[in-house]
């Protein structure tokens, strides 16, 4: 299942990446994260342990991710309840802005039956996550003073 969710905000595509690309500074920057702590780096990318409260629970998972200097994070989640799952969030200019865009690409397993849960469990929440961390990343990035 593929998911895709895009908005323009008011700044450059560098000045986003440099906003988002501390990863340490996630569990300030998006809503519901406790923790985002780099935990090993390896070959250009980094393990970091996440925490957040979701629905109403505290989720913790381990993510791989790398980066495209300026245009791209990759997020790979290798542990927790969603593992293998690949995110993107994709920086391209519009017109005198940036389009931010989260793709989410994920394969439940076992097959058979990992469909209902992506259908009816993982999309909703992913869909509304997605949307709460692009708000939240629009509406720091637009108040941040860049030099």
């Amino acid at each position: 299942m593929r998911l895709e969710d895009s908005i323009v905000i008011q700044r450059s595509s560098r000045q986003i990446y440099d906003l988002i690309k501390d990863v340490e500074r996630h569990a300030q920057l998006l809503p519901g994260y406790i923790e985002s702590r780099i935990v090993e780096r390896k070959n250009g990318s980094y393990i970091v342990q996440r925490e957040a409260l979701m629905a109403g629970r505290v989720r913790r998972w381990k993510s791989e991710i790398w980066m495209e200097d300026g245009k791209c994070m990759h997020f790979r989640q290798v542990e927790g309840p969603l593992a293998g799952m690949h995110v993107r969030w994709v920086l391209e200019p519009h017109e005198e802005a940036t389009r931010m865009s989260i793709i989410h690409d994920v394969r439940m397993k076992p097959r058979w039956k990992g469909w209902w849960f992506e259908r009816w469990v993982a999309k909703p929440a992913i869909e509304r996550t997605a949307r709460e961390v692009l708000n939240a990343i629009k509406n720091v990035a637009e108040k941040e003073t860049f030099s």
